[in-house]
């Protein structure tokens, strides 16, 4: 069995929520907005792992 570590689990929910973006239009705007916590979250995740300084 697999653990899927964060990273892996945001890329899939990002793909459920573009597709609930593409087909939900009568919620548009809260599936924008759980795309882009999304996207803020990883570009953090990012930030943090290529930060010289250890966050522990």
């Amino acid at each position: 069995m697999s653990i899927m570590n964060r990273a892996e689990v945001l890329r899939m929910e990002r793909e459920k929520v573009l597709t609930n973006f593409k087909e939900d239009n009568a919620n548009r705007a809260k599936w924008l907005a759980a795309l882009m916590d999304i996207d803020d979250e990883i570009e953090e995740m990012e930030k943090n792992q290529n930060s010289p300084f250890d966050q522990n």
